[in-house]
């Protein structure tokens, strides 16, 4: 747990009951397992994952319906771009352990 930062927030408690059943129910261990899953799709850009934050933008209006087909856009643009250059997850990994290696700073 050395290397580990906690993350709060407040949560009306009838909302933070329902959770802790969901997420039982659900078959996660904890709430931090839970979390940790948001957090790691949400970084990883899962597909299924950005699709739920891009419906959830448009559902609360954080963006305009343009920026969010903007982003959407880009984002498969990108894979597009990535397929075409021939670029792996696991190529993606090793590029980014080569830099850590060499700016170990970053």
């Amino acid at each position: 747990m050395k290397d580990l930062t906690k993350v709060t927030f407040f949560l009306n408690p009838r909302l933070h009951e329902d959770l802790r059943i969901r997420i039982h129910y659900d078959g996660f261990k904890n709430q931090s397992e839970f979390f940790r899953a948001c957090v790691i799709s949400y970084l990883e850009k899962t597909e299924e994952f950005m699709a739920f934050i891009d419906m959830y933008k448009q559902s609360e209006k954080l963006q305009s319906k343009a920026n969010i087909k903007k982003t959407i856009k880009l984002r498969e643009d990108g894979k597009d771009l990535m397929k075409k250059l021939g670029i792996t997850d696991e190529e993606m990994e090793n590029i980014f352990d080569l830099i850590e290696e060499e700016i170990p700073e970053l």
